[in-house]
C-alpha cells in the first residue's frame, strides 16, 4: 500500500520481515528507537498510551500539534494536503470528492452534522446509568442523546477507547438494541465509519480498529432481528470495498460484512478451487489480528479479549437483508463500479481491492458482464493476477446459462486466451466447477469451444478445455458433443472430415482415456428433433453414411498405444486387450441396434447404402472404406488397426440384432444375407485366441428358432392353397445345413448353456458334435454304429416321405400358378428343399456338408473344445453310453492321434483308456499314457491332479465288481512308484495316497467316496483297508464330519453283517482296534457337541436321548449305539484303552447304566432290543452278559436259553437267573415253557457241557407235568360234548332279548364279516312283537348316527324293519326326532329307507298340525292380558319352528304384541328363541327387534346372560352376532361427531373383565370350529369385537390361549391374531412358541406394528441428500433396532421390503456409496438382521435375496479396506446361519462363494468361512450334497489383553481412566459392554460429573446395541431421577431422549417421573420431554 508514497526509495527496502500485519491505522510513523534490536527505522510503532485519569482527550487542539511533531520526526514524508482532501464527506455521493480546504484541520471540524445537535454529553462512568434511567422513564430521545454524545466524543479520539465507554455501549446494546436502530445514531456511526473509510490507511484522521469493531458489532446486534437493513450499510460497504477495505477484512466485523454480502446473491466457490496450485489469496492475513509487538500491546490484547467476551453471546444469523431493495443495491454497486472504471482508465490503475469487490458482486449479472470483458487483461497483469484468478473463479461459479446475458458471458469465457500452463489449468478447474454447479452450462460452453476450434481464429486452449469437460462429466459431455456433431452434419457443407480430425484430437488430448462408447451411444440414440430435421434434409443419405463412418472412426480410435503394444509383444497384457475388445464389441452392438431400431425409420436409406453400412460397422467391408476420407489410419498402421478392430468377440445382442434384421420384412437384408453375415462373424470370432475374453458367449436358446425361421421356405403370399391343406414345414437345404454348422460352433464355445440344451434336444446337432469328438465324419458316426441298419432304413423312409410331401406341396403351388404337372424330374423345389424338423431324428448330411464339417473341425478345433468341456461332459456321456472299450475304437484312436498332446485330452478319457486296455504296449502308448498321468498327478496343478483321482475314486463306488477292480489297479499304477505293485490291491491306500502332493485337497473327496464304497464293496481286504483308513484319519477338525463317518461305519457293522463277520473277528485285529478307537473318540465328543448332534439328527427317524448318571446327555442315533455294542461283543481286548473306555461308557461298573428317552415324548425306552441282548449274551465279555441278563422277563430268559452259540459261562448265568425267577413266580416261568420235556432235556445237556444251575427251574416244570397229562384230555372231551345241549336249553328257556341284541350288533358292526342281509331278515321276523320293536328302538337310540347311516345307505332290506318301527300308531316325539335325523343323513331320495321315513314324517306332521291348530285357536280365543298372549306365542313359536308357513305368521304376531321380546323378566323360553343352538331362520328378525325396541336395562341383562360361565346351550354365532350388533347400535352412538378424529381410539363399551372376556373368546373359537371352510376369515371378522373388549386383560387371554395352542389350531390362530393386533400384550409369551414366526411372516392380515416398522425402515432406506441425514438416520436406526429387539416376529414381516431397499445400491461408485449414506444403510440393515437372529434364518429365500445385495457390494468394493468391519459382521452372520441351517447356508455359499474367493487375499478375515464349505469347481461333477462341510461357530473377537484388570478396576472404585479406556475399547465393539454394564449402573449416580457423563454415554451405547437390556437399566435410571443431587438428575435429563428411545416400553414411566420432577422442582424439563417425544414420533410417520 506504500508503493506510491513519495520519498520512499525502492532500492533501500529491506527483506520482508515475518511480522503479523495489523490494521495500519493503529500505527503512526515515529523516529528511530534504540531500546530494542528488533526496531527498524522504517518500521511503524504503536501510539504510546496516554496518561491521566480520563481516557478522552481534554482538548482537540493537542492532536494536530502531536501529529505535526511526530510527523517531523518520521522518515516518511508527509502526504500533500490536496490528496488528503479527496474524501467522501457524510451525506456526499460515494466516490465523489467533497469540498476541499487548504488547511490540515480534521474533517469533523469542517461542519456540524444534524445528529451532533442532538448529542448530550455525560461522564463515561455514568453513561449506562443515565441511558437506562432515561429509557425506564420513557425518555428515549434523551437516551439517544447520551449515545450521540459519546459517539461525538469518540469521533475525534485517536487513542484507545476507555473500557468504561465501550463496555457501557456494549451493555446498552445488549439490553436495549432498539436504541441503536435510531436513524440519528445510524447517521452518527456512518459518519465515523465513512471518515475512516474515506481517509483510508494514508489519511491524517487515522483511527484505531476499536472504532470499527465496536460500531460494527453494535449495528449488527441492533439489526440482528430486523429483516430489512438500511441501504446506507451497502453504501459504506461498497465505499470500503473499492477503497482500502478498512473494516471489511477485520474478523471482528465479519457478522456485519456477511449480512451485507447477501445483498449480491453471490455463491462462494469451494475452497478447493481457491486453494489450487495457482492460487494464493491476496487478502490480508486476518486469522490472528492481535499480535504482540511491544509491551504496550498487552493492554490491546486484553481489550480485544474483553470485547470478545462481551459480544460472544450475540449470535447473529446471516440471511438476506436487502430482498426488498435489490434494485437499489444493484444500482449502488453499478454506480460505484462505473465510477471507478471511469476514474481508472488504464489497466495498471485498477486496484486489487476493486477486483476483489467485483468477485464478491458476481452474483449480479451486470457485474459479471463487466468483469468478463476485462478479465483477460487483468489475468495477464502481474499485479492483478491473483485477485483476477479469484474473480475468474467467482465468475464461473455464478454463471448459469438460463439467460441470454449469461450465454454471452459463456461465449466470452470460451474466447479467453491464456498464455501459461498454470493459468490454463486454473481456468479448466473453474470451468469444471461451473459445469458441476450448473449442468446447463455444459452444452453452450462445449458448443462455443468446438465452433471456435473449427473456425479460422482458433484458440490454442480449445482442445484442453474440451478434454477437461470430458473428464468432469463424461456422459453429459458425450451427449452434448453428439448434439453438436449432428448439428454440424445437418449443414450444407460436409463436416465429416473436420469431425474426424476433432475426434482424433480430443482422443489425443485425453490420452486415449476417452469413453468412445458413450459418444457412439449419444450419436445413435433417437432424437425427435433431429429425426424431423433429417427427414426434411436433402443430405439425408450423406448424414447416414457419415454417422456410420464416425462409428467406425470411434472403433479405430479405441486402438491406443497400449493396445498396439499388447497385441504385438510376445507376452501380451491380456487385461488391456480385454478392455479394448469389450469396448469395440459394445460399439458394434450399439451400431447394429441403431440399424435395427431407428436408422431405417429416420434416414430411409437405399438398399445398397444400408447393406454397405451394416457391413462397414461389422468390419466386413473393403479396407479402403475406413480411411478414404482423410487417409487415417496411416499406411504403416492401417492393417494393424483394422485387424485389431475386426478380431473382437461377438456379443449375443449383436448377433440377435443381425438375425432380427434378416427376419424383418422392413429391412432391406434378405435371410440368406443375414445368415451369411452371421456365419462370417461367428467363424471370425471363433478363431480368436482363448487367452482374452470369451469370443462367443451365447446363452439365449431362442437364437436356434430364429435361425431355422431364416432358413425356412416361404411360398408366395399371392398363392392360395386348397382349403384344409396344411403346407409342410420346409427349409432351404443349403441354408439348413449351414445353420447346423453355425449352431455347432456356438455349442462348442458355450457348452454349459447352449451346448447342454442342444445336446439333449436336437439329435442332428448331437450327431455333429459326436463326429467332431470322435473325429469320424461318416453317417452314422461310430458312437451310433450299433444301430447302423436301423439308421439306414429309417433314413430311407424319411427321405421317401419327404419327397412325397414336397411334390404334393409343389403340385398345389403349380395348380395355383403355372398349372403344369409336377413330377420328381420336373420338380424345382425337390433339389432345393428339405423337411424342417430340427428336433426330429438325425438326417444323413450330404458329403459336401461332411467335408465342410471336417474342415471346420480342423480349422476351429471343434472336437478339442467339446472334449475339454466338463460341465456338461460330452465325452464322458459318450463313454458311459458306450460301456466297455470293445465298443469304443474311436477312443483308442483319439488317444493315439494325440501324439505329444495328451494334455489336451480330458484326464477322464485317459483314465478310461488306461483301465480298459491291457499293458501290451508298455514301451509305447500305454507307457506314455501312464507316465503322463503320473506327471499330471504329481505336478503343481491341483485341479487336474484331483480330477484324475476323483474319476478313479468314483469307479470304486461302481455296482460292478470288475469296474471296482480296474479302479483299484489304476490307482496302484498311477500312485505307485513302479508297475510291479498290482498284487496287493490296497497298497495305493495304505502306502501311496499319503505321499500324493495334494493330499490335503483330495482327502475330503476320498473320504466321501470311501464311505460310499463301504456300502457296496464285497472284498473283505478292501473293506478292511477302507475302514482302517477312515478310522485313522484326523476327523477332529469337524465333529459333524466325525458323526457322519460314525453313522456310515455303523451301517456297515449292523446292516452288512456278513462283511463285518469277515473283517472284525480276531484278538489282534487292527481293524477292530481302529473302530473301537474312533467310536470311543466319538462318544467322548458327542457329550461336548450335543447341540450339533441334535441338529444333524433331524434328518434321521430313529434316535434317542441318552443320559448318564453323571448328568451328561446327548442325542444319538440308535444304529450308532448298536454298532458300538456289537464292537464290544468281539472283546475282550487286553490292555487296550479304547475298548475299556467304550465299555465304561455304556456299561459302567457299580453304577446305573445310561438311560434312553424318546425325543418327542420324553418317555423312557430301551436301546437294547432282543437280538442285541442275545448278541451280548453270546459274547465273552462278562459285563455285557450281565447287562443283557439284567431285568430280563422270564419268557425272554426261556427263549434265550434255547438259542445256540452261547458260551457255557453265559448259560450258567441264564440258568441261575431262571432259578431266581422261578422262586419268585413259578407259575409265570413254567407257563412260558411250551415244550416242557424238551426244556428239561436242554437243561440236562447244558449241565453236561459244564453249565451250573437250573435245578429249581426243572423241578418246577416236573411238578406240573403229571397234572397236565392225566386230566386235560378227559375234561376237554366231556366239556365239548356237554356244552352244546346246555346252551340250547338256556336259549329256549330264557327270553330272546339277547339274540336280538346280538343280531343288532352284527348288523351295525363295521367289523362283522357275516351275511348282514340274513341277520336283517331274521330280526324282521322277530320284530312282529311290540317288545322286540321297543328293544330295536332303544338300541338305535343309543347308537351314534355315523354307525347307522352307512347301513341305511347300503342295505335296502332294512326298510321292512323300519316300516314296522315307524308306524302312525307310534307317533312319539322321539320317533319323529330319530326319523328327522335319518332323513338329514340320507342324501339319496331313491333309497327305500328314505321313502319310508319321509312317509312317516308326513303323516305324523299332519296329525300334529291339526292338533296344534286347534290348540292355538283355543289358546288365542281365551281372553287375557297382552303379556300372557306374548308368552303363549313364544311357546307356540318354539314348538312349531319347523313349519315355515306357520312360523312367519307367529313371528309377525309376536313382533306386533311384544315390545321387549327377550326381557329378563320373561320366561327363559324367549331367550332360547334368540340364542339356542337350534337353527332358527327367523332369529335375525327377532334379534334386530330386540336391539331396536328393548331398553338399556334389558340389553344389559341379555349381555350378562350371554357372558355368564354356565352357557352350554347358547349358540356361539347368535351370541356374537348380538354383541357385534350391540356395539354398533345407532342408539349407542347418537349425538357423537360424524367425522372420526385422526387419533381416535375406540371406546370399550362393554368393559368386560377377564372371565367374561374368556367367554367371548370361547364363542369365537366355537364359531370357528363350526365353519370348516372359511373359519379364518370368520375369526378375523370377530377380532374387531374382541379387541374392543380386552384391552385391560389381553395378557391373561393370551396366557389362556397359549395353554391350548399346542392341541387346538383355532386357539393358535386366535393367539396370533391378537398378538399381531396388540403386540405389547404378549411378546414374551408368543416368542416361546415354535414356528410362530413362520406363521406371522406368511399371515395376510395386517399387524399394528406393520405401519410403524414400514415407516421406520422406508425412512431409513430413503438416504436423502441432506446435511443432517447422518444424525437423523441414527435416530431412525435406534427406533428400528428397538422395535426389532422387542417384536422380532412382527419386524420379520418387513424382510422383503429390506431386500428391495438394498437393490441397486451396491453398483454405485464407492465415493457415492459412502457419501450418500448407502454404505451406512448396509451396516444398519445388517444390524437389524443380527437382532432378528435366529428367526430370520427360517426365511431363507428372502434372506438370500438380502444377502445377494451384500455379496454384490463385496463383488464391486470388497477390495476396499473400509469394508473390513462390515465384511467381518457378514461373515459372523453367515456362520450363525450355518449353525442354524447348514444346508441352506452352504447351498448359498456354494452359489456365491466365488465373490469371497476373489477378495480373500485383500480380506483375510473371510478364510474361516471358506474353510466351512467346499465351493464347486466349474468342471466338477460331484453332487451338491457332497460339497457341504460342517458348520463351525463364529470365532469371537479376542478380549483385550488387560480386560480382567479393567473389570476388576471397575468393581473396586470410581476411576475415570478406566472409564475412558473402556470407552475407547467399546467404541467399535459395543458387545464388550455386556459384563461391565452391571457395574456402570452404579457409576451414573457418581458425584463426579466426568465419571457420571462417561458412564451414561457407555450405558446408552450398550442399550443401543442391545435394546433388550432396558429392564436392567430401569432401576438405576429411576434412582438417579429421584436423587437429591441436582447434578445427577441433570446428567440423566441430558441423555433423556436417548434413554427413552431405547427404553420405549418404560417410556411412559420415565417421562411421567420427569414431568413430576419438573412440576415439583425448579428444573426445567420441558425441552427434555419435548425432544424425547419428537424422537419417539419418528416412528409415527409425521
Amino acid at each position: 500500500m506504500d508503493r506510491n508514497k513519495p520519498g520512499q526509495s525502492q532500492g533501500t527496502r529491506g527483506p520482508k520481515a515475518k511480522i503479523t500485519q495489523q490494521p495500519p491505522d493503529l500505527f503512526i510513523a515515529l523516529g528511530a528507537k534504540q531500546s530494542s534490536p528488533r526496531d527498524d527505522p522504517k518500521r511503524t510503532v504503536p501510539l504510546p498510551k496516554t496518561t491521566g485519569s480520563s481516557h478522552l482527550p481534554s482538548t482537540s487542539s493537542k492532536v494536530p500539534d502531536k501529529l505535526k511533531r511526530e510527523g517531523s520526526s518520521s522518515s516518511l514524508s508527509a502526504v500533500p494536503p490536496s490528496k488528503k482532501m479527496k474524501v467522501t464527506l457524510p451525506g456526499a455521493r460515494p466516490g465523489m470528492p467533497g469540498p476541499s480546504s487548504s488547511s490540515m484541520m480534521p474533517i469533523e471540524r469542517m461542519g456540524v452534522e444534524p445528529w451532533e445537535a442532538l448529542a448530550t454529553d455525560c461522564e463515561s462512568a455514568e453513561l449506562f446509568e443515565n441511558i437506562m434511567t432515561a429509557v425506564n422513564a420513557g425518555n428515549t430521545d434523551k437516551a439517544i442523546g447520551y449515545i450521540l454524545g459519546i459517539i461525538r466524543s469518540l469521533k475525534g479520539q485517536r487513542t484507545k477507547i476507555c473500557k468504561v465507554v465501550y463496555l457501557s455501549l456494549l451493555l446498552t446494546c445488549s439490553c436495549k438494541p432498539s436504541l441503536f436502530t435510531n436513524e440519528n445514531i445510524i447517521a452518527a456511526i456512518m459518519s465515523v465509519l465513512r471518515r475512516d473509510v474515506t481517509s483510508g490507511f494514508k489519511g491524517v484522521n487515522k483511527s484505531n480498529a476499536y472504532f470499527h469493531i465496536l460500531f460494527m458489532n453494535l449495528l449488527t446486534h441492533a439489526f440482528s432481528d430486523v429483516g430489512h437493513w438500511p441501504e446506507a450499510f451497502v453504501k459504506i460497504y461498497v465505499e470500503d470495498a473499492v477503497a482500502d477495505r478498512v473494516f471489511i477484512d477485520n474478523p471482528y466485523c465479519k457478522p456485519f460484512v456477511d449480512n451485507i454480502v447477501t445483498a449480491f446473491n453471490t455463491k462462494l466457490p469451494p475452497s478447493s478451487l481457491l486453494k489450487s496450485e495457482t492460487w494464493n489469496s491476496g487478502a490480508r492475513d486476518t486469522s490472528s489480528p492481535l499480535t504482540i509487538t511491544s509491551a504496550d500491546d498487552d493492554s490491546k490484547i486484553e481489550t480485544f479479549i474483553e470485547h470478545k467476551a462481551a459480544v460472544e453471546n450475540w449470535n447473529v444469523k446471516v440471511y438476506p437483508r436487502f430482498t426488498q431493495s435489490q434494485e437499489n443495491v444493484e444500482k449502488i454497486v453499478l454506480e460505484a463500479i462505473k465510477e471507478q472504471l471511469a476514474r481508472r482508465q488504464q489497466p495498471e490503475t485498477i486496484t486489487k481491492n476493486f477486483v476483489r469487490f467485483l468477485s464478491i458482486a458476481c452474483g449480479l449479472v451486470e457485474i459479471r458482464i463487466i468483469a468478463v470483458s476485462r478479465i483477460e487483461s487483468w489475468l495477464h497483469n502481474h499485479k492483478l493476477m491473483k485477485p483476477a484468478q479469484e474473480l475468474l473463479a467467482y465468475l464461473c461459479y455464478n454463471c448459469s446459462a438460463n439467460s441470454q446475458r449469461d450465454l454471452e458471458i459463456i461465449a466470452q469465457l470460451s474466447k479467453l486466451r491464456l498464455k501459461n500452463k498454470p493459468m490454463v489449468n486454473f481456468f479448466n478447474n473453474c470451468l469444471r466447477e461451473m459445469v458441476y454447479s450448473f449442468p446447463e452450462n455444459l452444452y453452450p460452453l462445449l458448443k462455443y469451444t468446438i465452433y471456435n476450434e473449427l473456425s479460422n481464429a482458433r484458440n490454442t486452449n480449445n482442445l484442453i478445455v474440451v478434454g477437461a469437460l470430458f473428464q468432469v462429466v463424461p456422459e453429459s459431455s458425450a451427449d452434448a458433443f453428439a448434439d453438436i456433431c449432428l448439428e454440424l452434419l445437418l449443414n450444407k457443407d460436409d463436416y465429416l472430415r473436420s469431425l474426424r480430425a476433432l475426434l482424433k484430437e480430443i482422443n489425443r488430448v485425453l490420452r486415449h482415456d476417452f469413453n468412445l462408447l458413450s459418444i457412439v451411444h449419444s450419436l445413435l440414440r433417437e432424437r425427435k428433433e433431429f429425426a424431423n430435421s433429417v427427414r426434411e434434409s436433402e443430405f439425408r443419405e450423406r448424414i447416414f453414411i457419415s454417422l456410420a463412418d464416425l462409428v467406425c472412426m470411434c472403433m479405430l480410435l479405441c486402438v491406443s498405444p497400449q493396445v498396439r503394444d499388447a497385441s504385438t509383444q510376445n507376452k501380451r497384457d491380456v487385461s488391456v486387450l480385454k478392455i479394448f475388445q469389450k469396448q469395440v464389441s459394445n460399439i458394434q452392438r450399439e451400431a447394429v441396434t441403431w440399424l435395427n431400431d431407428t436408422a431405417l425409420r429416420v434416414f430411409r436409406p437405399s438398399v445398397n447404402d444400408f447393406h454397405h453400412v451394416l457391413l462397414k460397422v461389422l468390419f466386413l467391408e473393403q479396407a479402403e472404406q475406413y480411411y478414404k476420407v482423410d487417409s487415417w489410419p496411416g499406411e504403416n498402421e492401417r492393417n494393424l488397426f483394422l485387424r485389431l478392430t475386426s478380431e473382437v468377440p461377438l456379443l449375443q445382442a449383436t448377433l440377435l440384432r443381425i438375425l432380427l434384421i434378416g427376419n424383418s420384412k422392413e429391412h432391406p437384408i434378405s435371410p440368406t444375407e443375414a445368415i451369411e453375415i452371421s456365419d462370417q462373424l461367428i467363424r471370425r470370432a471363433a478363431n480368436l485366441p482363448q487367452d482374452c475374453a470369451p469370443p462367443l458367449v451365447v446363452d439365449n436358446i431362442e437364437i436356434i428358432g430364429i435361425y431355422f425361421n431364416l432358413c425356412s421356405y416361404n411360398y408366395p403370399e399371392n398363392i392360395t392353397l386348397p382349403a384344409g391343406y396344411v403346407p409342410p414345414s420346409l427349409a432351404i437345404s443349403g441354408l439348413y445345413w449351414k445353420v447346423w454348422l453355425i449352431l455347432l460352433i456356438l455349442a462348442a464355445h458355450n457348452p454349459v448353456t447352449f451346448g447342454n440344451e442342444v445336446w439333449n434336444k436336437y439329435p442332428m446337432l448331437r450327431m455333429f458334435m459326436e463326429m467332431c469328438i470322435t473325429n469320424h465324419f461318416s453317417f452314422p458316426p461310430p458312437t451310433m454304429a450299433t444301430l447302423d441298419e436301423d439308421y439306414q432304413s429309417r433314413e430311407q423312409q424319411i427321405l421317401a416321405l419327404e419327397k412325397q410331401k414336397i411334390l404334393e406341396f409343389e403340385t398345389h403351388l403349380a395348380a395355383a400358378s403355372t398349372k403344369m404337372e409336377i413330377t420328381e424330374q420336373s420338380s424345382l423345389l425337390l433339389p432345393q428343399l428339405m423337411e424342417l424338423r430340427p428336433e426330429g431324428e438325425a438326417r444323413r448330411p450330404p458329403q459336401a456338408v461332411l467335408d465342410q464339417l471336417q474342415h471346420l473341425n480342423n480349422s476351429h478345433r471343434m472336437g478339442h473344445l467339446l472334449c475339454r468341456s466338463r460341465n456338461p461332459d460330452f465325452l464322458l456321456d459318450i463313454m458311459s453310453r458306450q460301456g466297455g472299450t470293445a465298443h469304443m475304437p474311436w477312443l483308442a484312436e483319439l488317444v493315439h492321434n494325440s501324439e505329444g498332446a495328451l494334455a489336451h485330452l480330458p484326464v477322464q478319457c485317459l483314465c478310461e483308456y488306461l483301465l480298459s486296455t491291457a499293458p501290451t504296449e508298455k514301451l509305447t502308448k500305454h507307457g506314455q499314457l501312464l507316465a503322463h498321468l503320473r506327471t499330471v498327478v504329481n505336478e503343481n496343478d491341483p485341479q487336474t491332479a484331483c480330477e484324475v483321482l476323483e474319476y478313479l475314486f468314483r469307479r470304486l463306488t461302481s455296482d460292478h465288481g470288475a469296474s471296482r477292480t480296474q479302479a483299484t489297479k489304476g490307482l496302484n499304477l498311477i500312485l505307485g512308484p513302479n508297475e510291479e505293485t498290482e498284487t496287493n490291491h490296497t497298497n495305493w491306500l495304505t502306502n501311496y495316497i499319503s505321499h500324493f502332493p495334494h493330499f490335503t485337497m483330495i482327502k475330503p473327496v476320498l473320504i466321501q467316496f470311501l464311505r460310499q464304497a463301504l456300502q457296496i464293496e464285497t472284498n473283505p481286504s478292501r473293506v478292511s483297508s477302507y475302514i482302517n483308513f477312515l478310522a485313522t484319519q484326523d476327523c477332529n477338525d469337524s465333529f459333524t464330519e466325525l458323526h457322519e463317518l460314525i453313522a456310515d461305519l455303523s451301517s456297515v457293522i449292523i446292516e452288512r453283517h456278513s462283511v463285518a463277520s469277515y473283517v472284525l473277528p480276531g484278538s489282534d485285529n487292527q481293524t477292530l482296534k481302529n473302530l473301537l478307537t474312533i467310536f470311543a473318540t466319538h462318544i467322548q465328543k458327542a457329550q461336548e457337541y450335543s447341540e450339533d448332534i441334535y441338529s444333524s439328527l433331524q434328518n434321521y427317524s430313529e434316535y434317542v436321548l441318552v443320559t448318564w448318571v453323571t448328568g451328561e446327555q446327548c442325542h444319538m442315533q440308535t444304529l450308532v449305539i448298536h454298532a458300538a455294542i456289537v464292537l464290544l461283543t468281539y472283546g475282550p481286548l487286553d490292555n487296550f484303552e479304547p475298548f475299556n473306555t467304550l465299555l465304561n461308557f455304556w456299561f459302567p461298573e457299580n453304577t446305573e447304566h445310561p438311560r434312553a428317552y424318546t425325543p418327542d415324548t420324553n418317555e423312557r425306552t430301551s436301546y437294547l432290543p432282543d437280538w442285541m441282548k442275545l448278541r451280548m449274551i453270546r459274547s465273552n465279555v462278562p459285563r455285557l452278559v450281565d447287562a443283557a441278563i439284567e431285568k430280563l422277563e422270564p419268557p425272554k430268559l426261556v427263549l434265550f436259553i434255547q438259542s445256540f452259540g452261547i458260551p457255557t459261562s453265559s448259560i450258567s448265568k441264564l440258568l441261575n437267573t431262571l432259578d431266581k425267577a422261578t422262586l419268585l413266580d413259578p407259575k409265570l416261568v413254567v407257563d412260558s415253557v411250551l415244550d416242557k420235556t424238551y426244556m428239561i432235556q436242554l437243561v440236562e445237556v447244558q449241565n453236561k457241557r459244564g453249565a451250573v444251575g437250573g435245578e429249581t427251574f426243572v423241578k418246577a416244570i416236573e411238578m406240573q407235568m403229571p397234572v397236565v397229562q392225566d386230566v386235560d384230555v378227559k375234561v376237554v372231551v366231556d366239556t365239548k360234548k356237554a356244552v352244546p345241549s346246555l346252551v340250547k336249553q338256556n336259549q329256549q328257556s330264557v327270553s330272546n332279548s339277547g339274540d336280538i341284541i346280538n343280531l343288532l350288533n352284527n348288523i351295525f358292526s363295521p367289523n362283522y364279516s357275516g351275511d348282514k342281509n340274513k341277520d336283517i331278515l331274521t330280526l324282521t321276523k322277530m320284530s312282529l312283537e311290540k317288545s322286540t320293536l321297543d328293544i330295536v328302538f332303544s338300541y338305535l337310540k343309543s347308537l351314534p348316527m355315523n354307525f347307522i347311516t352307512p347301513i341305511l345307505l347300503k342295505y335296502n332290506s332294512i326298510s321292512t324293519l323300519f316300516r314296522l318301527l315307524f308306524t302312525i300308531n307310534r307317533t312319539d316325539n322321539d320317533l319323529v326326532v330319530m326319523a328327522t335325523g335319518f332323513i338329514s343323513q340320507l342324501s339319496d331320495v331313491r333309497n327305500s329307507n328314505f321313502a319310508v321315513l319321509k312317509q312317516f314324517l308326513k303323516q305324523s306332521q299332519n296329525v300334529e298340525v291339526k292338533k296344534e291348530e286347534k290348540k292355538s285357536c283355543v289358546d288365542l280365543d281365551i281372553p287375557g292380558n297382552i303379556d300372557n298372549i306374548g308368552e303363549k306365542l313364544t311357546t307356540m313359536l318354539s314348538e312349531t319352528k319347523s313349519q315355515e308357513e306357520k312360523t312367519g305368521l307367529l313371528v309377525d304376531w309376536l313382533s306386533t304384541i311384544e315390545l321387549e321380546i327377550a326381557s329378563p323378566q320373561k320366561q327363559k323360553l324367549q331367550k332360547d328363541l334368540l340364542f339356542s343352538k337350534e337353527h332358527l331362520s327367523f332369529r335375525p328378525l327377532l334379534m334386530s327387534l330386540v336391539l331396536q325396541r328393548a331398553s338399556w336395562q334389558s340389553l344389559y341383562g341379555i349381555m350378562n346372560y350371554l357372558l355368564q360361565e354356565d352357557t352350554p346351550n347358547i349358540c356361539a354365532v347368535s351370541a356374537l352376532d348380538f354383541l357385534c350388533a350391540l356395539t354398533q347400535s345407532p342408539k349407542l352412538w347418537q349425538g357423537r361427531d360424524k367425522a372420526i378424529p385422526k387419533h381416535y381410539h375406540p371406546e370399550d363399551v362393554f368393559e368386560l373383565g377377564k372371565d367374561k372376556a374368556l367367554i367371548l373368546v370361547k364363542y369365537i373359537l366355537e364359531e370357528s370350529k363350526q365353519n370348516t371352510n372359511n373359519w379364518q376369515k370368520k375369526m378375523e371378522s370377530r377380532l374387531v369385537l374382541l379387541l374392543k373388549c380386552i384391552k385391560t386383560c389381553a395378557s391373561a387371554i393370551l396366557e389362556t390361549l397359549l395353554k391350548n395352542s399346542d392341541t387346538d389350531l383355532h386357539s393358535r390362530e386366535l393367539l396370533l391374531m391378537i398378538y399381531m393386533s396388540l403386540p405389547a400384550s404378549g411378546q414374551d409369551l408368543v416368542s416361546t412358541k415354535d414356528d410362530i414366526s413362520k406363521q406371522a411372516f406368511s399371515k395376510n392380515c395386517p399387524s399394528s406394528a406393520d405401519e410403524i416398522s414400514h415407516c421406520l425402515l422406508s425412512a431409513l432406506a430413503a438416504t436423502p441428500r441432506s446435511k443432517d441425514w447422518p444424525r437423523k438416520s441414527q435416530d431412525l436406526e435406534l427406533c428400528a433396532r428397538k422395535l426389532a429387539a422387542t417384536h422380532p416376529i412382527l419386524v420379520l414381516r418387513q424382510l422383503p421390503m429390506l431386500a428391495g431397499s438394498l437393490k441397486g445400491r451396491a453398483q454405485y461408485d464407492f465415493g457415492v456409496l459412502k457419501n450418500r449414506g448407502h454404505l451406512l444403510l448396509f451396516g444398519q440393515i445388517l444390524g437389524l438382521l443380527e437382532l432378528l437372529q435366529p428367526i430370520v434364518f427360517e426365511q431363507s429365500h428372502t434372506l438370500c435375496d438380502i444377502l445377494d445385495s451384500y455379496f454384490l457390494l463385496l463383488q464391486y468394493h470388497g477390495h476396499i479396506k473400509d469394508l473390513t468391519v462390515l465384511l467381518q459382521r457378514i461373515i459372523t452372520f453367515i456362520q450363525n446361519w450355518m449353525t442354524n441351517d447348514i444346508k441352506a447356508a452352504s447351498r448359498y455359499l456354494q452359489e456365491h462363494g466365488s465373490v469371497l474367493v476373489d477378495i480373500q487375499m485383500v480380506q483375510p478375515g473371510i478364510r474361516p468361512l471358506l474353510s466351512n464349505v467346499t465351493l464347486p469347481v466349474g468342471d466338477s461333477s460331484t453332487p451338491p450334497e457332497l460339497l457341504v462341510r460342517t458348520a463351525m461357530a463364529p470365532i469371537m473377537d479376542p478380549l483385550p489383553p488387560h480386560w480382567p484388570q479393567l473389570l476388576a478396576a471397575l468393581q473396586s472404585s470410581e476411576n475415570l481412566n478406566v472409564l475412558q479406556e473402556l470407552d475407547h475399547i467399546t467404541n467399535k465393539k459395543p458387545h464388550l459392554l455386556d459384563l461391565p454394564s452391571q457395574y456402570l449402573y452404579n457409576y451414573i449416580s457418581s458425584s463426579s460429573g466426568n465419571v457420571r457423563s462417561l458412564a451414561l454415554i457407555l450405558i446408552v451405547r450398550w442399550l443401543k446395541y442391545n435394546p433388550k437390556a432396558a429392564s436392567d437399566a430401569l432401576p438405576a435410571i429411576l434412582t438417579c431421577l429421584d436423587s437429591k443431587n441436582g447434578d445427577v438428575v441433570a446428567s440423566v435429563l441430558d441423555k433423556l431422549s436417548d434413554l427413552v428411545s431405547v427404553m420405549q416400553e418404560y417410556g411412559k414411566l420415565i417421562l411421567t417421573r420427569v414431568f413430576q420432577l419438573g412440576m415439583e422442582s425448579t428444573l426445567n424439563t420441558t425441552s427434555n420431554i419435548t425432544k424425547s417425544i419428537s424422537l419417539l414420533n419418528l416412528q409415527s410417520g409425521c
